[in-house]
């Protein structure tokens, strides 16, 4: 055996195979109304069904499903959205389990919603920041100054670019 006749020659450079997942993404997914199976719009031959022969209407060829790669691409998609939200809430001083549900609540849902409304509007007790603990804050139902104790609230709509941040002194805490 030479050298450059077995796999196994250190100057040859590897291809990439490419993965049956891969390969299935690139391509639009139909089923076939005759016999249920699945297969690409390249795979028809003359519009046919190259298992059953059926002629597929012009109506059904439109019909597509999704294929794995666009699924696998909306799950990356939500899963970075949930990290970007928690990451931007927790900022915002929520605590770990808040941001959590309030990003799980938006991920979750069969669509991303589009506009404002009851599932992207939040409001959760945030932390202080030693900079906001030393600084003096207006109470939003008495007015009263104050620097010590209280409690930030941070409310808004995921759809407004800034939310409110409000404070609340120890005689005045919203009752949750």
């Amino acid at each position: 055996m030479t050298l450059g006749s077995s796999g196994d020659s250190p100057n040859k450079k590897e291809e990439n195979p490419t993965s049956p997942s891969e390969i299935s993404s690139r391509f639009k997914q139909i089923i076939c109304p005759s016999c249920f199976e699945e297969m690409a719009k390249e795979e028809l031959i003359g519009n046919k069904c190259p298992l059953c022969g059926y002629r597929l209407s012009p109506e059904e060829m439109d019909d597509e499903i999704l294929g794995s790669g666009d699924e696998e691409l909306t799950w990356m998609l939500t899963q970075n959205l949930q990290r970007t939200l928690l990451s931007w809430l927790m900022d915002l001083g929520a605590a770990p389990l808040a941001a959590y549900r309030i990003a799980s609540r938006v991920c979750e849902q069969e669509n991303i919603p589009v506009k404002s409304g009851r599932t992207t509007a939040f409001s959760f007790t945030a932390r202080m920041t030693p900079e906001e603990k030393a600084a003096e804050k207006q109470c939003k139902v008495c007015g009263r100054t104050f620097t010590t104790g209280g409690r930030k609230i941070v409310s808004g709509d995921l759809f407004e670019p800034e939310p409110s941040v409000e404070y609340f002194c120890d005689d005045c805490i919203p009752q949750r």
